[in-house]
C-alpha cells in the first residue's frame, strides 16, 4: 500500500561508487542514469531481548522528532498541552510547492484514555518538516487535531492519505457497549449520544481528516464498524481495501459510486475459494444496522475468517498483509455464524475442533486479478536459533538499487514462546524488531529476512516511511516506563544513513503532480 505519503513514493538508493554524475537533460528535471543493482544497504544485525535503547546498524543514526508528555502540542486557541502518546501512522503530507524539501507529518495516537485538554480517546498532531542542509527539520508548532466535530474518536491506529489528499484514520476499536468506552472514568468521561448514536455506535469506523485545518471532516458509516487497522486507496479512486485486526476478522472492500467520492459505495467481503486458489467478494447490506455489525453480517453470508489482519502494502499490483495471529483461540461462534476457514489456516494451524494455534502469524500475499489469498511468508525461528520473526504488524516498501523492499514491523502477542527469547521472558518484557524482505523472493522464508532495528524494552515500531530523501520516519509505541529517556516514552524518530553511501534517484513524479492538482493546492 501505502509508503503513507502524499506521493506514492519509490525511493531508488544507487551506490555512488557504480554510477558516474548525473546526466541531466537542459531545460529537463528528469534525471537519466544506468541503473545498477546494489547489495542491501545495511548489514543485518543481531537479536537483542534486553536493549532499552534504539538499535541500528552501522551508519545509521537517530533523532528525536516528537515525544509524548516532553513535547507540547498546540490546540486551536493557542493553548498548549503536554503531547499524548501511542504513537502509530505516520503519513507524510508534501508541499504542493516543494513536495522534495518541504510537507507536514501527521501522527496519530492509539490512544483509549480520558483527556481533559485534547480529548477523551484517540487523537493525532500534525507539524511542518523542512529539509535544510541534508537534514528534516521540525518547521512548526505540534498541532493538534479536532475530532470534536466528529464525536470524538478512539484509538487512532493505521490509515493512509486518500487520493483526494485528506488523511483517513482508523479507529481500531470495537465497543459493545458505552461502558466499555467510559472504562471507569478512565476513558471517555462525555457518554452522551454523539451524531445521534449511543457513544459505542460513534466509534470503530474510517475517519477522514483535513491535515490543512487539523480538523476531522466526517466519520464515514458506509465503511462499516470493525476493528479497523488500515487502509488502501486504488489510485483511480474507485476502491478502498480494509483490514480488520480481530479474530474471528474479515478482509473487507469498499467501491465508489462515483471516481473519488468515498461518501458513497458498496462494501465488501471476502470469501476465500476452497482451494484457495481464487476467491470472490460478497455484497453487504448498507443498511445502518447491518453496518453496525458488519462482520458478523459477513460471516452469515460465508465471508472467510482471519487472524487478525493488521497493516497491508501494495507492491507490484498485489497486497501484503500482515496477519499477526493469536494464540489458542476458538472460532466456535464465527464457524456457527457461517464463517469459512482460510485453507492454510485448516492445513496447518488447526488443533482439534474449532480450536486453532497460531503463535507467529505470517504475511500474506492478496493478488487482486486472480482474488487468489496464500501464505507468502511464515513467522518462525531462523534456522541458526539467531532470532524470531514474530507476529508483524506495520509494513511498508521502499526500493533500493532495482529491488524493492518490505520494511515489517513486529508487535508480538507475548513475550513467551520464545518470541522474546530467554532473556524476554525471563524478565517478562516484549522485544520488537524491524525487518527488511527482499519482494524479488518468491517463496520467502524466516531465513531471507535482514534486521534493520531491533526497538527498546516494551515498545513496537509502527509508522514507518521514508521521506523524499530516503530518510525514515518510525514510531516507537507504548516504550518500558522503566527505560532511560528518552524511549521510556513513546516518540517519533528519523532515521538516517541510506543516503550516506548511496545515491539517491525518484520516480513517480507524476503520481505527486496528480495528488497535488487533484487537490487544489
Amino acid at each position: 500500500m501505502k509508503i503513507k505519503s502524499g506521493f506514492l513514493l519509490s525511493v531508488f538508493l544507487i551506490s555512488c561508487s557504480a554510477v558516474s554524475d548525473d546526466i541531466r537533460e537542459e531545460g529537463n528535471d528528469s534525471i537519466v542514469t544506468e541503473v545498477i543493482d546494489t547489495i542491501p544497504p545495511f548489514k543485518s544485525i543481531n537479536s537483542n531481548f534486553t536493549t532499552d535503547s534504539l538499535i541500528l546498524p552501522e551508519g545509521f543514526t537517530y533523532t528525536i522528532l516528537f515525544q509524548e508528555e516532553f513535547d507540547l502540542v498546540t490546540r486551536a486557541d493557542g493553548k498548549q498541552f503536554p503531547a499524548r502518546g501511542y504513537h502509530d501512522l505516520s503519513v507524510f503530507i508534501p508541499d504542493s510547492i516543494s513536495p522534495e524539501t518541504k510537507g507536514k507529518l501527521y501522527i496519530s495516537h492509539e490512544s483509549k484514555y480520558a483527556n481533559a485538554d485534547l480529548g477523551d480517546g484517540g487523537g493525532a498532531t500534525i507539524f511542518d518538516i523542512e529539509l535544510i542542509d541534508g537534514h528534516w527539520k521540525i518547521m512548526s508548532d505540534f498541532h493538534h487535531v479536532d475530532f470534536s466535530n466528529v464525536g470524538g474518536t478512539n484509538r487512532n491506529c493505521g490509515g493512509s492519505i486518500s487520493p483526494n489528499g485528506t488523511v483517513f484514520t482508523c479507529e481500531e476499536v470495537w465497543a459493545p457497549n458505552t461502558s466499555y468506552l467510559w472504562a471507569d472514568g478512565k476513558g471517555h468521561t462525555d457518554t452522551s449520544f454523539q451524531n445521534g448514536r449511543p457513544l459505542w455506535q460513534n466509534m470503530g469506523y474510517m475517519v477522514e481528516v483535513d491535515p490543512y485545518t487539523n480538523k476531522a471532516i466526517k466519520k464515514h458509516w458506509k465503511m462499516g464498524r470493525f476493528v479497523h487497522e488500515d487502509i488502501h486507496f486504488t489510485s483511480d479512486g474507485k476502491t478502498a481495501y480494509l483490514t480488520d485486526d480481530n479474530s474471528p476478522g474479515i478482509f473487507f472492500k469498499y467501491e465508489t459510486k462515483k471516481a473519488f467520492d468515498y461518501n458513497d459505495g458498496q462494501l465488501y467481503a471476502y470469501k476465500q475459494s476452497a482451494d484457495g486458489e481464487s476467491g470472490e467478494w460478497l455484497s453487504l447490506p448498507m443498511d445502518t444496522l447491518s453496518l453496525l455489525n458488519c462482520t458478523k453480517i459477513a460471516m452469515q453470508k460465508g465471508a472467510t475468517m482471519f487472524i487478525r489482519h493488521e497493516w497491508l502494502e501494495e507492491i507490484n499490483g498485489k497486497f501484503y498483509i500482515t496477519e499477526t495471529g493469536e494464540d489458542d483461540f476458538d472460532w466456535t461462534d464465527g464457524i456457527t455464524n457461517g464463517g469459512s476457514v482460510p485453507n492454510y489456516v485448516s492445513a496447518s494451524l488447526h488443533k482439534e475442533g474449532n480450536f486453532y494455534d497460531d503463535v507467529f502469524g505470517r504475511i500474506l500475499e492478496f493478488d487482486p486479478s486472480t482474488n487468489k489469498m496464500r501464505s507468502y511468508l511464515e513467522g518462525g525461528f531462523f534456522s541458526d536459533s539467531s532470532g524470531v520473526f514474530s507476529n508483524p504488524d506495520c509494513n511498508t516498501s521502499v526500493s533500493i538499487g532495482t529491488k524493492t523492499y518490505m520494511v515489517i514491523c513486529e508487535d508480538i502477542n507475548w513475550y513467551d514462546r520464545g518470541r522474546a527469547g530467554a532473556e524476554g521472558e525471563n524478565g517478562k518484557c516484549v522485544m520488537n524488531e524491524v525487518y527488511f524482505l527482499d519482494m524479488s523472493i518468491e517463496n520467502p522464508a524466516v531465513d531471507d529476512m535482514m534486521r534493520f532495528a531491533v526497538m527498546p524494552k516494551g515498545s513496537e515500531g509502527t509508522g514507518a516511511i521514508f521521506l523524499p530523501d530516503g530518510s525514515m520516519i518510525l514510531n516507537i509505541m507504548h516504550p518500558s516506563a522503566a527505560n532511560p529517556a528518552p524511549f521510556n516514552r513513546s516518540c517519533t524518530v528519523l532515521i538516517e544513513g541510506f543516503r550516506k553511501n548511496e545515491k539517491l534517484l525518484f520516480h513517480n513524479w507524476f503520481h505527486w503532480f496528480n495528488i497535488i492538482c487533484m487537490c487544489g493546492y
